[in-house]
């Protein structure tokens, strides 16, 4: 731990330094003079940001009318970014989360986004990768590989990138390959708590002169679990790795660039990741009254009052394995006419998840998924093509959009051999039964049985039994279910933007998108004898409400030794729902699940901007977004009064309720794109007001995840960016921004926990009101061929109720990442030693609370990564 101690030292002594810089007063002088009388410095400040977000080619980001902000190959490299989630250091109102695997990752802008962990739900947050959207958020979360820049575009973007994008759009630009011939090497080897390392090297350069070059990039990675796990004991205990959060994969891309003619240009590329990993358990973060209910039966969970969620111990006796296959192949082509440019794009991916997970989050083998057994399959071809040109004072787009998609997913939640003993002897501390097996006097003894303590007892209403035998009731019964889903869209498209003055501009867009989906379920039949008797007894529906159900859970209640009382009956009744959870009910098989459904939308957007001076420019924009609805891809049910009506489904009178309604955003937005000092200072102001009609909330009840819709949200803020480049200091450059927030709920929908309304008026789940970022670099020649970098950058948000329901255990205080690097280098790149740390102060924070399975009270949490110290080699020729 010397080491670490060490270069945290390093790092924290650097940004002092570097602060005492800062604060020296040449920074507050415009085109100060040199003290030695040499002419002044010709430097002209920040260089032209470029983006390709309107999809023009490259526009000056200080003249498009939108928010978006734009990161430089360097400063992503400065700041270690490798994927979405290290992106939010440095991006004012980004926050990305992960859950219960990677694939449920969810970027989340200006505090809009919905938990991703039904492959069912679409993002709002789209994610474009060299011009190909990824079907979901988790489809694009692996090494971003050689990216020349990210570009985060803030509010609806539905008119140029379509459905799923509104709250906003991550656009990645990778590199292309060049015609000068490059190798590029980087390795780094973490240390301290964590070990692990990374590999990566690409080479570029021409096939044929002018004509076709090409490149390769691979890289791998490899690092030690974030948390250490206590696997338990016995023969349940099947789970080998004691680590869990770990990373281990590799990448490859291959690129290929013609230009046959000088007004023709294909790029052919084709990417590979395998990703074999252990991911993502939770850490108790509450333990309720059921705590020591899942200790008795072979969990070493803490006790209530004992929680230490930050010492990252983890409790699991089955596997957590992630196995991960994504590829894809696609091709663009960029053809000038003498009027306008056409550009195709066309491309397919394949995404296959596989994974185990221990769904108790306890060392007690209670319920699990085997490998196999929760499983996504995405396949997913899309194709675009348009044409931009200028005519007068007008330039003008207009292009179409298409999409197929397949997606299979299974589940296999199944009974662990502790299962049993655990639901009995919860339902024995709810009706005051000192007996552990009490789900045998259900499933065995509705007719007679013998209870411990109190002899045998018989129930008038059922002289003989209805099952005997020995055996578990439950056996390893469980879900072992398939759900296939085919979706297609189309999309036609414009986007002009007219000059109606000379400092005046008008933009109008619109977007038609035609959304077709089809999903069918095959449910398994488990054949649950616990479940069975009162399936039986009370209908497939388990409708307790008739009143032959209510004279039955009488003579039940009057069994167990409890007065015949509504009350009594409720709770008796609740062994019946608890016995027959989910993954054990055979009505899911009875009535099916063959859905379908269409939609179309009009999106669109209108934008006044108006340059005021040179540097200077102000605009108004209003823009509609939508969010197509879909399927709960899962054994969908709710509590309490929107409990699913299975009675009415059976008798034909209703529709099992798998759908869920689109997402549907208008939006305004007004902001000041400024230039200062001579263009040495960026400053952009943003307001913003956005309405939804319609809002998705994904939530867990905690057995499942189901996406249901709010009337009506609100999201309303303002956003402050600026770029700094002094002139009076060669090399130092700072960024940052402050993001202020308010996303609330206008009306409740319920969340499947609770009858009570818990959302009215709240703000949303994961969404700060305040989000800070800054980061700051310095370089400075040392010698004639040397160079030193300072680099440091953080991240402070306000606090969020991590939790979709809003449950207060789940809420995180506002905390602060900073990350720092320091390096030494040829001022020709030929070669870098640099050390870095992430999380430099070691902040702990949780990313998601979550209610624990089955365990009424008890609350875990997805933490945030740790602190991670490093040394990096860099290499270019």
């Amino acid at each position: 731990m010397s080491g670490v101690r060490t270069l945290k030292v390093c790092l924290l002594a650097s940004a002092s330094a570097f602060a005492a810089v800062l604060a020296a007063p040449a920074l507050a002088q415009d085109g100060a003079q040199p003290d030695d009388g040499s002419a002044p410095d010709d430097r002209t400040g920040v260089e032209r940001i470029v983006i390709t977000a309107q999809k023009r080619g490259e526009e000056n980001v200080q003249d498009v009318p939108l928010a978006v902000s734009v990161y430089s190959e360097e400063l992503l490299q400065n700041s270690g970014v490798r994927d979405f989630q290290d992106l939010q250091v440095v991006a004012p109102g980004l926050n990305v989360t992960s859950t219960s695997n990677q694939f449920s990752t969810t970027p989340r802008i200006r505090g809009v986004g919905t938990v991703g962990d039904n492959p069912g739900l679409e993002t709002s947050v789209g994610i474009v990768i060299d011009g190909v959207p990824r079907a979901r958020a988790g489809a694009g979360f692996n090494d971003l590989g050689e990216i020349e820049r990210i570009e985060v575009l803030r509010g609806p973007q539905g008119t140029l990138f379509g459905k799923n994008t509104s709250a906003g759009l991550i656009n990645v630009v990778t590199k292309r390959p060049e015609y000068d011939f490059g190798v590029d090497l980087e390795g780094s080897y973490l240390f301290g708590d964590y070990e692990g390392y990374a590999l990566s090297g690409s080479v570029t350069g021409p096939l044929v002169e002018d004509k076709a070059a090409f490149r390769l990039y691979a890289g791998t990675r490899d690092r030690d679990g974030f948390l250490t796990v206590a696997t338990g004991a016995g023969p349940a205990s099947t789970r080998s790795t004691t680590e869990d959060n770990d990373q281990d994969f590799y990448t490859v891309r291959g690129q290929l660039l013609l230009d046959p003619t000088s007004s023709v240009s294909i790029n052919l590329s084709a990417d590979y990741t395998d990703r074999d990993e252990n991911c993502c358990l939770g850490t108790p973060l509450v333990r309720g009254a059921a705590g020591p209910i899942a200790n008795a039966v072979g969990a070493t969970v803490p006790f209530p009052g004992s929680e230490a969620p930050f010492n990252r111990m983890a409790f699991a006796n089955r596997d957590t394995t992630q196995q991960i296959e994504d590829w894809g192949v696609q091709g663009q082509l960029d053809w000038d006419f003498e009027n306008f440019t056409m550009t195709g794009i066309l491309s397919h991916r394949d995404y296959e998840f596989s994974s185990a997970q221990d769904s108790d989050f306890t060392d007690a083998d209670i319920f699990f998924r085997p490998l196999g057994g929760n499983d996504f399959y995405f396949e997913n071809t899309t194709a675009e093509l348009r044409f931009a040109g200028q005519k007068g004072n007008l330039d003008w787009l207009v292009g179409g959009f298409y999409s197929d998609e397949k997606l299979t997913r299974t589940d296999a939640l199944t009974n662990g051999l502790a299962y049993e003993a655990y639901v009995g002897s919860l339902l024995s501390a709810a009706l005051g039964t000192p007996n552990p097996g009490f789900v045998n006097l259900v499933a065995n003894g509705l007719g007679a049985a013998v209870i411990p303590g109190y002899g045998t007892m018989a129930n008038p209403l059922f002289p003989a039994p209805l099952m005997t035998g020995g055996g578990l009731p439950f056996g390893a019964q469980g879900a072992g279910d398939t759900y296939k889903q085919d979706g297609t869209s189309y999309s036609l498209f414009t986007h002009n933007t007219l000059s109606l003055t000379e400092n005046l501009d008008l933009t109008v867009g619109l977007r038609w998108t035609h959304e077709e989906k089809d999903a069918v379920a095959d449910f398994a039949r488990p054949d649950s004898p616990a479940c069975r008797v009162w399936e039986t007894v009370f209908t497939e529906a388990l409708d307790f409400s008739t009143p032959t159900a209510q004279a039955v859970l009488g003579g039940l209640a009057t069994s167990f030794m409890l007065p015949d009382t509504a009350a009594n009956r409720a709770l008796v009744a609740q062994v019946g729902s608890v016995t027959c959870l989910n993954a054990n009910r055979r009505i899911f098989d009875t009535i099916g699940f063959d859905q379908s459904r269409e939609e179309d939308e009009v999106t669109g957007v209108g934008s006044l901007s108006y340059r005021f001076s040179p540097d200077v420019m102000g605009y108004v924009s209003y823009s509609r977004g939508y969010k197509a609805g879909g399927f709960n891809l899962d054994r969908f049910n709710q509590a309490g009064a929107s409990a699913v009506d299975f009675t009415a489904i059976l008798a034909g009178d209703a529709v099992y309720p798998a759908q869920f309604e689109p997402e549907i955003v208008d939006s305004i937005e007004g902001g000041l794109k400024t230039e200062w000092f001579d263009n040495q200072l960026l400053a952009n102001l943003t307001l913003f007001y956005s309405d939804f009609e319609t809002y998705q909330l994904n939530t867990f009840n905690g057995l499942s995840f189901f996406v249901t819709t709010v009337d009506g949200a609100t999201a309303r803020g303002a956003e402050l960016e600026f770029v700094y480049l002094p002139s009076a200091i060669d090399g130092l450059s700072m960024l940052g921004g402050v993001t202020f927030a308010e996303t609330q709920y206008d009306s409740f929908a319920p969340t499947g926990t609770a009858d009570v309304d818990v959302l009215s008026g709240k703000q949303f789940s994961l969404a700060p009101e305040w989000y800070l970022t800054g980061a700051v670099s310095y370089t400075k020649p040392i010698s004639n061929t040397l160079e030193a970098l300072f680099y440091l950058d953080g991240r402070w948000v306000s606090e969020q109720n991590t939790g979709s329901d809003l449950d207060p255990p789940k809420l995180q205080e506002g905390y602060t990442l900073v990350n720092g690097r320091i390096g030494i280098g040829t001022i020709d790149e030929r070669w870098a030693l640099e050390l870095f740390g992430r999380n430099l102060f070691d902040e702990d924070y949780i990313q998601v609370g979550f209610d624990a399975p089955l365990q009424t009270g008890s609350f875990n949490a997805f933490l945030g990564q740790p602190a991670t110290y490093g040394v990096t080699v860099r290499s270019k020729f």
